[in-house]
């Protein structure tokens, strides 16, 4: 189903949970920060994705799913995290559990990243290699992007032998390609069209002699 503006209904909704998750995020950063804690508020909503969400999607699913009843979350938050994290944690998934949003909790931890590297001035590069990126070759890349960028590079690398040799960089939306394959289809690109333009200019001169 689209929308008035031609987006799908549920690109709509992914827009806009993404906007609640960024309100949620900044307020418990913002209620962390008064009491000098913001760092260690970022690190306890990660590990909540990376240390229990991540090695048990089952737990996530019960937390997030409107088929079990706020009591019964309440119950299970309670059981899981009382004298595990903070009670300012605690607190703040109850409130998300009294809002129907405790399925927004992995990305409020995205969101609140996110803030806290654009404070910090940070910013995620995402680099594919053919080969495993040596650490030489990464903290130069880290310096030259520090330089022409006056941000402080946070690689994210994987590995794509396809790529032949060379590497992708990509920042938000901007990529940068060095590539061998890339080069090769460019290279292979070109041909065709300078194939193409040749053959068309012979039919054109053919038509023209008769």
């Amino acid at each position: 189903m689209k929308s008035a503006d031609g987006a799908s209904h549920s690109e709509t909704l992914n827009v806009g949970d993404q906007k609640i998750a960024r309100v949620y995020a900044e307020a418990y950063l913002a209620a962390a920060e008064k009491d000098g804690q913001g760092p260690e508020a970022l690190a306890e909503l990660e590990s909540l994705v990376g240390e229990v969400f991540d090695k048990d999607e089952r737990f996530e699913t019960l937390l997030s799913s409107a088929a079990v009843g706020r009591h019964a979350r309440e119950d299970v938050i309670r059981n899981a995290f009382e004298g595990k994290a903070t009670e300012r944690f605690v607190r703040f998934l109850q409130v998300l559990n009294a809002h129907d949003r405790l399925d927004l909790a992995r990305s409020i931890a995205g969101a609140a990243r996110q803030l806290q590297d654009d404070r910090n001035r940070r910013v995620k590069v995402f680099v594919t290699s053919a080969a495993p990126l040596p650490e030489d070759q990464a903290e130069s890349l880290k310096q030259v992007l520090r330089d022409r960028l006056s941000l402080d590079p946070v690689l994210v690398t994987s590995v794509d032998p396809a790529l032949l040799g060379g590497i992708k960089v990509r920042i938000g939306d901007i990529q940068y390609d060095s590539s061998v394959r890339t080069r090769i289809d460019t290279i292979r690109q070109r041909i065709l069209e300078r194939g193409s333009h040749e053959i068309q200019v012979g039919r054109d001169r053919f038509s023209s002699d008769v």
